[in-house]
């Protein structure tokens, strides 16, 4: 009697803790965060959905084993849980049943993705057990499909559908029409196809359109037959990555809601005028890592309702003038609150009133990007026009220093961040920035600069110290990056210490100075009385070129005249050995070319092919106005090069010396000087190639040689 009172006893109390403990646990596979409401579940071995505690609304299975996806399927989490978030992802599904989704009445986002072998068909019949009314957003990505049928989002036409992303799929053709079922899609999302044809009709609610990495080499066509637009709520589109190669004026016509434009990486060699200016309420426009493009029109930028402009990492060359128009660039949009142009060619310190004349007109600018854009000097009078800049960055450039802060910065009480991280600056005075900024920045970033742990630095030590090091803080200026990543990098014996390790006094100064004084005086007798022999000695080569080069320019003041009445095809035709055709393709024919716009006919490119080359040269030699002889041992060696220097003998016994510039690329040895080189040599004076210092020097009297009339005196070394 006892032990079945005792059974009974054992029975109750395993109910009462069944009733009391019911809720399940979260069980590897599985992981659970309480707080956010979500369960994770992935492994090989998985081929049923565990239960999950009461708390989880958002489901995530990835990597598990289900073949086949059914009403009764999903009874574990259906039954217990209110899912409003169901990720399905690489679970090797086959396929899935009519009422699949059925008992999801809560609903809102489902993922099924990397599904490489699920039909379309299989997905298209689940959906009519999908509760319509509370769905919001579907996510089909990687799933391998190349087309969709007409009807795929049938069964969807009473959704509330407002995103769709097919992403990573394999797509040839966006037809409009088969999401044309969805009313009240907003947003769609086809990045990363191979995507080629596009057909907007049927998307009229469309407000964001991602077409990211596709195949896509023609903007699309916008307007209806009406002219009306497609898509007249398009407030958002993305067409980076593609093989876009031109955008004109009527490119985006008929996005008249448009307020957002991506076509980053794309092939786009010019902007062309008024290619945004369709686009009236465009207010975030995005230009980068367009590495093609050569040429920007003067009204390229013709939108006055843009406020947001990103131009990054085209390589740009703003600093040459030929290139685009530094007055009008920006003129047209002068509401422009943030520019980057970030890694392009901005003008150098020469012409750092380039670099004012292009911004000028910005006068609302908030937000001004400017990191490694070669930039050496800070234009004066630029940043004061700008009343409303409160964030400047000049990061890793090439900036020293600057003279006067005043007319650099003005009376910036509206900056707030300015970044001169990684520059060349080694001294910060009193005078460097003025007093009224540094009192109302907030973050300032000096890092990595070549500081100089001198003497001179000492008022930027004191100042760091009162501000930074003190108990008592006296600003509320955030110095970036301080102390790491300030470093001493003069003089030599101070280099890698940290800038809050040198201390400097004014009394150990003032003794430094006067003996500093003096081993400076004699250092620098020294030096010059050695240096400047032996320069001559090393730079006799580039002392003549400019002697002669100055010359030049004498005699043309004196009175010499441009004669251009001669009619030749080329500016000039090159002679050279195939041992230096690396240097006279990459290098000089690229510079004189692509720098100075002028012609050149090497026998590579410019010969008739099947054509006796005695014939190629006499025909091309005749259409050229100059020819320039590139000279080497490997020159001197080749026979048809010493025909070549014949002809040349030929054509200046015609029209004079000046006909012909010679070019030293290598000193030629005696033991391979011939008797036609050594005439040539003697009655014409040459040009020496130097890389390096005084290559400037040699370019300009080469040009200037191929410009010149042939009554000047040839431009070469006397």
């Amino acid at each position: 009697m006892n032990s079945i009172v005792k059974f009974y006893t054992i029975l109750v109390t395993l109910l009462i803790i069944e009733i009391s403990d019911g809720e399940p646990d979260c069980k590897i596979p599985c992981y659970c965060k309480p707080t956010q409401k979500t369960a994770a579940c992935a492994s090989r071995h998985l081929h049923y959905i565990p239960k999950l505690p009461s708390y989880v609304e958002q489901v995530k299975f990835v990597g598990n084993n289900f073949t086949y996806l059914s009403r009764s399927f999903f009874k574990n989490i259906t039954s217990n849980n209110k899912i409003i978030l169901m990720n399905l992802t690489d679970n090797l599904v086959l396929n899935i049943s009519m009422d699949a989704f059925a008992d999801f009445q809560y609903l809102n986002a489902l993922e099924i993705s990397k599904e490489e072998k699920l039909p379309t068909f299989s997905l298209k019949k689940a959906y009519q057990s999908l509760n319509k009314s509370m769905v919001k957003s579907l996510t089909f990505s990687g799933n391998g499909w190349e087309y969709l049928p007409f009807d795929m989002f049938k069964e969807l036409k009473l959704s509330r559908i407002r995103s769709l992303s097919m992403t990573s799929n394999s797509l040839k053709d966006l037809d409009g029409e088969i999401y044309s079922y969805l009313k009240s899609l907003k947003i769609l999302n086809l990045a990363h196809n191979e995507i080629k044809n596009i057909n907007l009709s049927g998307l009229t609610v469309l407000e964001e359109l991602v077409l990211i990495d596709n195949d896509i080499h023609n903007i699309p066509t916008w307007c209806n037959s009406t002219g009306g637009s497609l898509v007249p709520h398009l407030k958002i589109l993305r067409l980076e990555s593609n093989s876009i190669t031109e955008m004109n004026s009527s490119s985006f016509k008929c996005l008249r809601n448009l307020q957002q434009l991506r076509v980053d990486y794309n092939n786009f060699r010019s902007l062309k005028n008024n290619t945004f200016s369709e686009l009236v309420k465009l207010d975030r426009l995005h230009l980068s890592h367009i590495t093609r493009l050569q040429v920007i029109q003067e009204t390229a930028f013709n939108v006055p309702s843009l406020k947001s402009l990103f131009f990054q990492y085209n390589g740009f060359h703003f600093d040459k003038e030929k290139k685009f128009n530094a007055k009008t660039i920006f003129s047209y949009c002068p509401n422009l609150t943030t520019l980057d142009m970030s890694s392009n060619f901005l003008p150098s310190m020469k012409k750092s009133q380039l670099l004012k004349l292009m911004l000028i007109p910005l006068t609302k600018l908030e937000k001004l990007t400017l990191p490694d854009t070669k930039i050496r000097g800070l234009p004066i009078g630029l940043f004061p026009k700008m009343k409303f800049l409160k964030t400047l960055n000049l990061q890793g450039n090439s900036i020293n220093g600057w003279k006067d802060s005043e007319r650099i910065f003005g009376n910036k009480s509206s900056l707030k961040t300015l970044n001169l991280q990684a520059n060349n600056i080694r001294l910060v005075n009193k005078t460097t920035f003025p007093q009224s900024m540094l009192s109302s920045l907030e973050f300032l970033d000096l890092s990595s600069n070549q500081f100089s742990c001198t003497c001179d630095q000492i008022w930027f030590r004191e100042w760091i110290r009162e501000n930074f090091e003190s108990k008592l803080k006296k600003s509320n200026l955030t110095l970036i990056s301080y102390p790491e990543k300030y470093a001493c990098m003069f003089p030599s014996n101070l280099r890698g210490v940290l800038l809050k390790n040198y201390n400097p006094t004014p009394e150990t100064c003032k003794e430094k100075n006067y003996f500093t004084a003096i081993a400076v005086s004699i250092t620098l007798v020294v030096v010059l009385s050695i240096a400047v022999p032996l320069l001559l000695y090393r730079c006799q080569t580039n002392v003549r070129n400019y002697i002669y080069w100055w010359r030049l320019y004498k005699k043309r003041k004196s009175g010499y005249m441009r004669l251009d009445s001669e009619d030749y095809e080329y500016h000039a035709f090159v002679v050279y050995c195939e041992p230096d055709r690396k240097w006279v393709h990459d290098v000089l024919v690229k510079k004189l070319e692509e720098e100075e716009d002028m012609r050149i006919c090497i026998h590579h490119r410019e010969f008739d092919i099947g054509a006796p080359i005695t014939g190629n040269i006499g025909k091309y030699m005749s259409k050229c106005r100059k020819i320039v002889v590139v000279m080497s041992n490997d020159f001197a060696k080749s026979e048809w090069c010493q025909w070549e220097v014949d002809l040349v003998q030929e054509r200046r016994r015609k029209q004079g010396r000046g006909v012909s510039l010679l070019i030293m690329l290598h000193t030629i040895d005696s033991n391979h000087m011939t008797d036609s080189l050594k005439t040539l040599l003697d009655s014409t004076p040459h040009l020496q190639y130097n890389n390096g210092v005084g290559e400037r020097l040699f370019w300009n009297a080469l040009v200037e040689g191929l410009r010149k009339p042939f009554g000047h005196p040839p431009v070469a070394v006397l």
